[in-house]
């Protein structure tokens, strides 16, 4: 299977809320928008995007999905939380080195979603000999 696009759907009751967090806090650009849809694709990856749906479309279909985290790496994590905090967003897990290799914060958006946002960090050399182990 090559896959050629990756596409996250959310499913809500504020999709408006949800539209404007994305494009207003992230850069997302809309393709798509009815009543009970909504689509946004990132400018900088047209193979990526997030969409919104309600729960509840047609008869005996209904879905609020929990558990969700959304992972975007970036160049410069301690940058990208000063801007999200100064756009007044609540940071639910301040900026941390972890051992596997990441520095990440944690934000959520409207509908409770985590965002893990990360740039990549040299790993623990635990974690490296962990990776390691794992190639050919």
């Amino acid at each position: 299977m090559e896959i050629k696009r990756f596409d996250a759907t959310i499913s809500t009751d504020k999709l408006q809320e949800s539209k404007n967090f994305y494009i207003d806090h992230f850069g997302f650009q809309l393709v798509y928008e009815s009543d009970w849809y909504i689509e946004l694709i990132s400018p900088q990856s047209p193979y990526f995007g997030i969409s919104f749906t309600l729960p509840q479309r047609e008869a005996g279909e209904f879905f609020h999905g929990k558990g969700l985290i959304l992972s975007f790496e970036v160049a410069n994590a301690d940058s990208e939380c000063q801007r999200l905090k100064a756009a007044g967003l609540a940071v639910f897990q301040d900026l941390q080195d972890k051992p596997w290799g990441e520095r990440s914060f944690v934000i959520d958006d409207p509908n409770g979603v985590h965002l893990y946002i990360y740039q990549s960090i040299a790993p623990t050399s635990e974690y490296q000999r962990l990776y390691d182990s794992f190639k050919g």
